[in-house]
């Protein structure tokens, strides 16, 4: 796509130029730089549930190979499903481990499971369903179970080696039986969204060895556990089997314009119509229930991977970033533009999505990637130090200098883009580090046009501009020679399309 320039200026003194080519001609207030801890090796892991008590990170089910294979004969092989809670100590960078093989079978199957959905409330780490091997029924399933974990004296026990057992409890539910979804809290109640249910052994292209059936809904329940009874009631279901068929994504937290709390869910897999990633956002909330913005394409970062949320208490804007994973569209930092792969290989870019307080989304790549071809079901560990809401959304401007934000835990690393072979489990801890852009916070504070939105991008046939500007506007189509190809006056919110 050749170069465009867009001309926009409120009447009478302000002017704003800007350039759209592939990538949307625009910057966040702050820089993130990624270094590796000295360390180690530590455990390689990905695709597990996870949960924090100080300095110590617990680490539960999950896979120790890279990418699962794409064969009966290799796909997800038992061997490398995770056998041990870990504990990671930060403070020294030290790590302890205990079998799960103590446990009786029913019991120790479900934890040694891929892509469990998990959350804390209060003491306890929950967890629910994940996909692994039934040694009971001699099968590869989907769990239909619920686990609750006392975190800090699961971590105890397995940094001084005592008996693990008293620390589990375990329910059965068919409502659990998903993996590949993710599972949120607020006020105790929780929500559990999309994933599916995977029985048998993964073969591609498809044969009869398996079957899946997605979960297209959002089961809103709560759970009850007074320390020894452990059950759940209240369950409601939010069905949309066309935009819900979803697995393999980032739902994360986010902070509105309102100062009010909910979750976005971005990205995932599989469309019901094709082999691809979706690409438009759902905004949930417990009061507003589900928003799908179709208005948005989410070009990059489309599998689950690592994720930071910052929120701009005064611009009223979330930025979320998102590190490496698997995309739909790869950028080249040096000719900044996006290239489609329609086999959604791995990256190693770094994107952030904007979403202002209009409610307009851009995704804008960063110069910085990552360090190779990762962050595929990576976990971002927030430094707990760090000023944030109780959501954990950083607190852009209460941000002074360098902040160590958080870290990057375990993941897929691979060798090339696509290809199942050369990859395996990442064992690097990376640091997070944020510096605010004092500078642009500034400007945008003081910018009376606001936000500039121009969507889709990439575009094929027509884009669309949109401001959160109440005055007049006059927008002016520039080609690459400067020449004017066509302009327009706005004189209300309203969006302008060019064809």
């Amino acid at each position: 796509m050749s170069c465009k320039f867009f001309h926009l200026k409120y009447f009478p003194l302000f002017f704003v130029f800007f350039v759209v080519s592939d990538v949307i001609a625009q910057q966040v207030p702050f820089t993130v730089e990624i270094e590796p801890v000295i360390a180690g090796p530590l455990p390689k892991m990905h695709s597990f549930a996870f949960a924090q008590s100080g300095s110590k990170w617990l680490f539960v089910g999950g896979r120790t190979n890279g990418l699962h294979g794409f064969s009966t004969n290799d796909s997800f092989d038992v061997i490398y499903a995770s056998d041990v809670i870990t504990v990671i100590d930060t403070a020294t960078w030290s790590w302890y481990s205990s079998p799960l093989g103590v446990l009786p079978t029913a019991v120790a199957d479900p934890l040694r499971t891929t892509n469990m959905q998990y959350t804390r409330i209060g003491d306890y780490l929950y967890l629910t369903g994940g996909f692994g091997w039934d040694s009971i029924a001699n099968g590869f399933r989907t769990f239909p179970t619920l686990t609750a974990i006392h975190i800090d004296n699961m971590i105890n026990a397995v940094v001084y080696g005592t008996p693990i057992a008293l620390n589990i409890r375990q329910i059965y539910d068919t409502n659990f039986r998903i993996s590949g979804g993710e599972m949120q809290q607020m006020n105790g109640e929780c929500f559990l969204f999309f994933g599916h249910n995977f029985s048998g052994r993964y073969s591609d292209p498809p044969q009869p060895t398996f079957t899946q059936v997605y979960s297209p809904q959002i089961k809103r329940f709560t759970i009850n556990d007074d320390g020894i009874n452990l059950s759940v009631s209240n369950f409601t279901f939010l069905t949309d089997t066309n935009n819900f068929h979803r697995r393999d994504l980032n739902v994360g937290n986010v902070v509105h314009p309102d100062g009010t709390f909910g979750w976005c869910a971005y990205s995932g897999v599989f469309r019901k119509d094709c082999n691809m990633p979706y690409l438009w956002p759902i905004n949930f909330d417990p009061t507003n229930g589900a928003v799908v913005d179709s208005s948005f394409s989410q070009t990059m970062n489309n599998y689950t991977c690592a994720m930071e949320p910052l929120f701009d208490s005064v611009q009223k804007t979330m930025y979320t970033i998102l590190f490496g994973g698997e995309s739909q569209y790869e950028f080249n930092p040096v000719t900044q533009q996006l290239i489609l792969d329609s086999l959604v290989p791995f990256v190693s870019d770094i994107s952030v999505l904007v979403h202002d307080q209009t409610g307009q989304w851009s995704q804008l790549p960063l110069q910085l990637q990552m360090p190779g071809l990762q962050g595929s079901n990576m976990k971002f560990v927030p430094n707990t130090f760090v000023p944030s809401y109780s959501n954990e959304v950083v607190k852009l401007r209460e941000l002074s200098g360098r902040v160590l934000v958080g870290y990057l835990v375990g993941g897929i690393v691979a060798v090339v883009p696509n290809g199942h072979p050369a990859s395996w489990a990442n064992d690097t801890v990376y640091r997070v580090w944020i510096s605010p852009d004092q500078v642009l916070l500034a400007v945008n504070d003081l910018n009376p046009l606001g936000q500039v939105n121009v969507f889709p991008n990439p575009a094929n046939n027509q884009v669309t501009i949109r401001t959160n500007f109440n005055g007049a506007v006059a927008i002016s189509l520039l080609d690459a020679q400067g020449r004017v190809l066509r302009s327009e006056n706005r004189f209300e919110r309203k969006d302008v399309i060019f064809n």
